[in-house]
């Protein structure tokens, strides 16, 4: 049995344990988490959501029940959830029995962070995609035209990243001079 806190982002945490989410679908879940956070990917943030729902389903802190439709899953916290509970923080500088308060300032620097960092990852994977495309151009010159319209589009892709990355960037300089 887990007896430390879970360690997780602080958007995350604010929806379980400050909105106290429970019995919950993954839109559900999704939802909150684009309201907090005020991303405005769906597809983006339901990645994110499902990941850490898959986390907490390891762990044993989530139980999942079954619905005939798969949008219909619900998930339900676990005695294991109640007795270990979520941090945002490294665990040696808090009581696991003290609950964090939230600092707005440090919630909305930790949520640009972690957007950038996503970013980041999704234009490496773009720019691997738009490289990929080209080496089987190379290899396969009678897909032409399907490779050219998937490395054209992933491109596009890339430039849309690096703009949402300069954005975000230009927003934590900002913050850090106030």
């Amino acid at each position: 049995m887990l007896k430390k806190p879970i360690k997780v982002t602080t958007s995350i945490y604010s929806i379980f344990v400050t909105d106290d989410l429970n019995n919950f679908t993954v839109s559900e879940m999704r939802s909150a988490y684009m309201k907090i956070t005020g991303e405005t990917d769906p597809v983006l943030s339901r990645k994110m959501v499902y990941r850490q729902i898959l986390r907490l389903q390891k762990l044993g802190m989530l139980e999942k029940v079954d619905s005939d439709n798969v949008k219909e899953h619900r998930y339900n916290k676990t005695t294991i959830f109640l007795q270990t509970g979520l941090t945002t923080e490294k665990l040696k500088s808090k009581p696991a029995s003290k609950e964090l308060t939230l600092n707005p300032k440090k919630v909305t620097s930790s949520l640009l962070d972690e957007r950038l960092k996503q970013c980041e990852v999704d234009l490496i994977a773009s720019i691997a995609e738009s490289e990929e495309y080209m080496s089987l151009y190379k290899s396969m010159p009678e897909l032409k035209e399907h490779l050219e319209s998937n490395y054209l589009q992933s491109r596009e892709h890339s430039s849309k990243l690096l703009g949402k990355i300069k954005a975000i960037k230009s927003v934590i300089t900002y913050q850090k001079k106030q």
